[in-house]
């Protein structure tokens, strides 16, 4: 019988340790379905603010992996990059997980939605940086960077399961490269604002735009 209540007393403290584990969003672990959904319409949005599709030299899409791209030949396409469809369902996702993981947390639910909500204020400038944006088809995107707005707040703790310890702040990161980076929004007339952003977010993905950029600008000249 002890043998039995210790067995017993093992299982109830392994499923309270599983009950309290936190969830962790990953835009890839969307359906197939949804997110080629995502990337035809995020496909079509490039194009329209472009001007069509010969205007878009640079509207793609990658359904594994997320990764998007945008670029216009000569027009800066209206949609800002808290608005493009996959970084909204980014931080969509990343809101719900918030308020999921509130439930398996202690303390004050309500405070900690009500910060889910505060710091997930997806579709304008206050919601979190979609790190999606990559510069080839090929490329997979960071997925994971500093929780900072795009207007360039430092957010907090997210609280999607994902590790940004060792990520920085908003202090040093962002406010007006950041949404350049995510934009990419003239692969022609843009190389001068890349060339001179100093933001440590733009040191890997950045650098390869601006790589893309110049070569870009050099093909159609």
């Amino acid at each position: 019988m002890r043998l039995i209540s210790t067995a017993s007393a093992l299982i109830l403290a392994a499923s309270a340790t599983m009950a309290v584990d936190e969830a962790v969003w990953k835009i890839t672990d969307l359906d197939s379905g949804e997110r080629e959904n995502l990337c035809d319409r995020q496909i079509q949005t490039c194009q329209n603010n472009c001007g069509g599709p010969d205007e878009a030299p640079m509207a793609f899409c990658n359904p594994d992996t997320m990764g998007w791209g945008c670029g216009c030949k000569s027009n800066t396409p209206s949609f800002k990059s808290w608005n493009w469809p996959v970084p909204a369902r980014d931080c969509a996702g990343s809101l719900a997980i918030c308020k999921e993981n509130c439930g398996s947390q202690s303390g004050d639910r309500n405070k900690c939605y009500e910060n889910c909500s505060t710091s997930h204020q997806c579709n304008t400038e206050d919601a979190p940086i979609s790190y999606t944006n990559t510069t080839d088809f090929d490329v997979s995107p960071a997925y994971v960077g500093p929780a900072v707005s795009y207007k360039g707040d430092d957010l907090g703790d997210l609280n999607d399961g994902n590790d940004r310890t060792n990520l920085g702040s908003s202090s040093s990161e962002n406010p007006e490269t950041n949404d350049a980076k995510n934009d990419i929004s003239n692969a022609v007339d843009s190389s001068s604002d890349h060339s001179s952003a100093t933001d440590p977010l733009l040191k890997s993905a950045g650098m390869a735009l601006l790589t893309f950029t110049i070569a870009t600008a050099a093909s159609m000249f």
